[in-house]
């Protein structure tokens, strides 16, 4: 052997073969910051393999060999040792404060042992890392929202506006729809007080002008109302101007009737009809309103079989005895009240509370299932949930109850009855269908700290029973989960938008809720138990979830990332292993073989842990979103893959179970308690695809504007495959986006925060797929460090995005028959692969989609194309579609001026010059097209006024047609018929999920003899 070989010895690396060739400082992360500062990260790589001298394997060399690895691993030893050392010196030096740290412990960069693995399940541990990195919640962006003097809104570190604003990408592309002017929050800016405009705002404008062809005017007042431009108009100028009637013009020139689905028809009557002429007056409107005898008793008798257990705030004796001595003794005949007794002004507040509980128990008998409401309408026999389908409460209702509500001074006096109005309009406002609240603040935030002051105000943080004057058993008891249940909407609301918490828990001494004989607040013993026991669940996580929303507030000095991490990774297993029931067959057992007698009951308790469960894993990706960012900023690529996966691992597998039972199986019959976590779920779980969209996009635009990268191409195999891995995975994640907006366009046939959502993912995804966007920021892009990964971390993150697109196809498959029964656990993968016939089916279907998008899907309205893949000729060019139609519509009529924060920002993906296009009806109410119709038809009463004897929806297509056509042209007459009855829809609200290739027309629909099939889509 050469005294050459003999000399060389082993030694293992701890550097990149990157940074070892160019003989620079490695951090051992993988990939390296040095490697990411250089964007050559997939190339990354670490040579573990032993260098030595010549492979002579005879004997006299063994000894020798031996020798030159154990003194490597006692090196190797000897590092670790020294690296344990130091980090006990951190530790102590932590905790003897007054020592002086050493300028050699401070100055000494952190460096990693061994890699960090990513993770492999929601739950995984996360790693534990320096314990001087700190994390601020609010650093690095400007949450505040401001338009001149006119708005400003703050939006919480959690929301999904902060989380954009923070991302460097997506911050970036907000910005430039600002700038080109999408937003009409930057028009209306600038937009000043014309005489044009001061005109618009002076002039009354009624609801068949709302409805009417040219509804320009009606969307500008309704908008300028909105960002707050009515407050600035001059008192001098407050002359209103009348509204001129319909001119023989626009009644010659009819435009061409929308056509809408089944879905939209019947929300639209719902919405639209039975509106009140605001000159009468509130009795008359009372009068006016209320539905009859059997319809108001049943559904009263419903409120406390099913809507109760969710909003147990009413004692059920009282509250009927009080009903009884306003609207007479409890009569189950099919016809009207005779009269309705209003003695004193606190009648009007139990009259309020009685048209939310019925406006809420009418739409929760509502599934999401379309097949399942349309078998219960079309049903021979006339069951009582026909019966109610039939005779529909409209929102009228809560127009009627708010203004009973604002009838009292709340803010400057309390009382209990007044206040439960209030708190039940509150948790209305939060899940109704045609609201907006809770999505992004708004209003939300304003509610409920009102709610929790007035409930200061009436001392019900105080326990009853330390009280001489509480003798009220009941009455203390409602207080008590009144009480809890504000403690958990304070939680919720702080964990979706990262807001102050209201309720301190030095500042109440209520004990929690507790159940003896004698203070039940309904006659069902068993369901009040099981809302009691609900209260309990989160009380030993309390404290937890307190301590996670001060690391979010703490604005001053931030938290250090291990404290964040920590207690993340334990409210992670505690939702696991005690909330997650859909895929924790112990958690089922312990519910469904409880002591609870009734099953509805059961189903209670088994929805009200899904909620949690769905409700807070989306809080925790919040938390990751930002620590994720955090680590990107720092260049550390290994942990901000790490916490990249974790959230897209949690989407995965957490939370798109939860969201396909919702809509297409065992949860879908709790769709309206559900629907709005599912909404808040899919905008934030669609927010880091954009971010990694946008980033990917980058990077492939980086590549091919570089003069190298044709030779590249052509040359480097490890270029060609990271670029080809790039173009793969961008193409993966757009499908994934537009398959999810998907969903949020069929949920928007039923909910208003849907249909708007759906319209600023467009805007965004319009935006980010063009180059443009790219060669405009290409320096500020470049400068983001974003996805710089190794080759095997690209395959691990695509491979999650194809498991998120399958599950995806599979809950928007037609073909996918979801169960109604009792959820088993899932033996199988939740990506289990589609047949290959119904997935090509699927892609060919999204592609068509994908290529009728035009340049018109920046103004945040989609073209009809999109939306209907069978477009009326006559409607191809229009810049519209028909639920676009019904929401605008909706959103015109809303001229509540308490409604401030409303729209505070979803309106700004609606410009106003585009409002004059968005108009095509006539004037009138809706006809089985979901046209306007100027010409006024007498309802068809005989029909109605027998619903038992005769079947108002007939499967023969000969006289579905017909009575359809008659049924929904029916007029609204707010001060009602002769009878004093008003005259009710026969369109059941269907599937929250429909199927975009029904909106062809109702008939179609209604003619369908094919067996149901469970799912929402049929």
């Amino acid at each position: 052997m050469s005294e050459k070989a003999i000399r060389k010895r082993n030694k293992p690396t701890f550097v990149c073969t990157n940074c070892r060739r160019r003989k620079i400082r490695c951090d051992r992360k993988t990939p390296c910051s040095s490697c990411v500062k250089l964007n050559i990260g997939y190339t990354c790589v670490y040579d573990t393999s032993w260098k030595g001298g010549p492979d002579n394997r005879n004997n006299s060399n063994t000894g020798s060999d031996r020798l030159s690895i154990t003194i490597q691993e006692l090196e190797e030893l000897e590092y670790l040792r020294a690296r344990v050392s130091e980090l006990e010196n951190i530790f102590t030096q932590r905790e003897h404060k007054n020592e002086e740290v050493s300028i050699e412990n401070i100055t000494k960069p952190y460096l990693r042992i061994q890699p960090i693995p990513p993770p492999q399940t929601p739950i995984t541990a996360n790693p534990v890392v320096n314990s001087e990195d700190m994390l601020n919640f609010y650093t690095g962006y400007t949450p505040l929202y401001t338009k001149s003097n006119i708005r400003r809104v703050n939006f919480g570190p959690l929301s999904w506006v902060s989380l954009s604003k923070r991302d460097p990408v997506l911050s970036l592309s907000w910005k430039e729809i600002s700038n080109e002017g999408s937003f009409p929050s930057v028009n209306l800016t600038q937009l000043p007080l014309t005489p044009e405009n001061i005109a618009i705002l002076n002039t009354y404008m009624t609801t068949s002008e709302g409805t009417s062809s040219n509804m320009d005017k009606f969307f500008r007042r309704k908008y300028l109302e909105v960002e707050g431009y009515d407050e600035t108009v001059p008192y001098n100028s407050s002359v209103k101007v009348g509204s001129n009637p319909a001119n023989s013009e626009s009644s010659q020139n009819k435009p061409t009737d929308f056509k809408m689905s089944f879905t939209s028809v019947s929300l639209a009557r719902t919405i639209f009809e039975g509106k009140i002429n605001p000159e009468l007056q509130l009795i008359q409107k009372i009068k006016a309103i209320v539905p009859n005898k059997k319809v108001f008793w049943n559904l009263i008798d419903l409120f406390f079989e099913n809507v109760y257990p969710f909003f147990p705030f009413i004692d059920e004796d009282s509250f009927r005895k009080d009903l009884q001595k306003i609207f007479g003794k409890v009569d189950y005949e099919d016809k009207p009240f005779s009269k309705v007794n209003i003695c004193k002004k606190l009648d009007l507040a139990i009259v309020a509370l009685s048209f939310i509980c019925l406006r809420m128990t009418y739409l929760s008998l509502y599934s999401n299932l379309d097949a399942v409401n349309r078998e219960v309408v079309e049903s021979e026999e006339m069951t009582t949930t026909k019966f109610l389908f039939l005779h529909p409460i409209n929102s009228s209702c809560i127009d009627v109850a708010n203004s009973c509500i604002q009838c009292f001074q709340f803010t400057r006096k309390s009382n209990l009855i007044v206040f439960q109005a209030l708190l039940f309009m509150r948790f209305y406002k939060e899940i109704a269908p045609e609201e907006n609240e809770g999505i992004d603040g708004g209003d939300s935030q304003v509610g409920t700290a009102l709610i929790i002051q007035m409930a200061y105000s009436l001392g019900l943080n105080r326990e009853p029973n330390l009280l001489d004057v509480c003798n009220d058993e009941k009455t203390n008891h409602l207080g008590r989960k009144i009480w809890a249940a504000l403690i958990l909407a304070d939680f919720k609301h702080c964990l979706a938008i990262g807001n102050p918490i209201s309720i301190h828990s030095k500042n109440y001494d209520v004990s929690r809720p507790f159940l003896k004989n004698e203070n039940s607040n309904i006659k069902d013993v068993d369901m009040e138990s099981a809302v009691v026991e609900m209260f309990s669940w989160m009380d030993p996580e309390r404290q937890l979830i307190r301590r996670l929303l001060g690391y979010v507030l703490d604005m001053r000095d931030g938290i250090e990332i291990n404290s964040i991490t920590n207690d993340l990774h334990v409210l992670e297993k505690v939702m696991d292993t005690q909330y997650n029931v859909l895929q924790k067959h112990r958690l089922k057992e312990e519910i469904f073989n409880s002591n609870h007698i009734r099953f509805q009951v059961k189903k209670f308790l088994f929805t009200e842990k899904a909620r949690k469960f769905l409700e807070t894993k989306v809080a925790i990706t919040s938390f990751y979103y930002h620590i994720y960012l955090h680590y990107e900023k720092k260049m550390d690529t290994e942990l901000s893959f790490f916490y990249l996966t974790k959230i897209v691992l949690i989407v995965v597998n957490d939370v798109m179970p939860y969201i396909d039972d919702i809509a297409n199986g065992f949860l879908s019959s709790m769709g309206w308690f559900l629907n709005p976590s599912v909404q808040l779920t899919l905008l934030k779980s669609n927010q880091i695809l954009y971010s990694s969209f946008a980033r990917i996009k980058a990077l492939i635009h980086q590549s091919e504007t570089s003069k190298e990268h044709s030779h590249k191409l052509a040359s480097n195999e490890k270029y060609r495959t990271h670029f080809t891995k790039l173009m793969n995975l961008s193409e993966d994640i757009k499908r994934t986006i537009r398959l999810k907006t998907q969903l949020l366009e069929r949920m928007a046939s039923r909910y208003y925060c849907a249909w708007r959502i759906s319209k600023s993912q467009v805007t965004f995804l319009n935006v980010l797929t063009g180059n443009e966007f790219y060669d405009k920021h290409y320096q500020q892009l470049k400068r983001i460090k974003g996805f710089q990964f190794t080759s095997s971390q690209l395959d691990q993150f695509a491979s999650l995005i194809e498991k998120l697109k399958k599950i995806l196809l599979k809950t928007l498959s037609p073909d996918h028959g979801g169960s109604l029964g009792f959820p088993e656990p899932d033996k199988e993968k939740m990506c289990a692969t589609q047949t290959p016939v119904v997935e090509q089916m699927l892609a060919n279907s999204n592609q068509e989609r994908i290529n009728e998008v035009s340049d018109s899907l920046r103004t945040g309205l989609t073209p009809l194309a999109y939306l209907n893949d069978a477009v009326p000729p006559d409607l191809a060019n229009e810049n519209f579609s028909c639920i676009d139609h019904m929401w605008l519509s909706h959103a015109a009529m809303k001229q509540d001026a308490e409604q401030s924060l409303e729209d505070n920002l979803f309106s700004a993906f609606f410009p106003t010059e585009h409002f004059s296009s968005s108009a095509s009806g006539t004037k009138g109410e809706l006809d089985t097209g979901g046209s306007i119709s100027n010409s006024s038809v007498e309802p068809s009463g005989s029909y109605m006024a027998n619903p038992p004897e005769q079947n108002p929806i007939q499967l023969s297509s000969s006289s579905s047609s017909s009575l359809l056509l008659s049924s929904s042209r029916e007029v609204r007459d707010p001060t009602l018929s002769s009878s004093g009855q008003m005259s009710q829809g026969t369109l059941v609200l269907p599937s929250l999920f429909k199927k975009s290739k029904e909106q062809d027309g109702i008939d179609q629909m209604l003619d369908d003899e094919h067996p149901y099939s469970f799912h929402p889509f049929s």
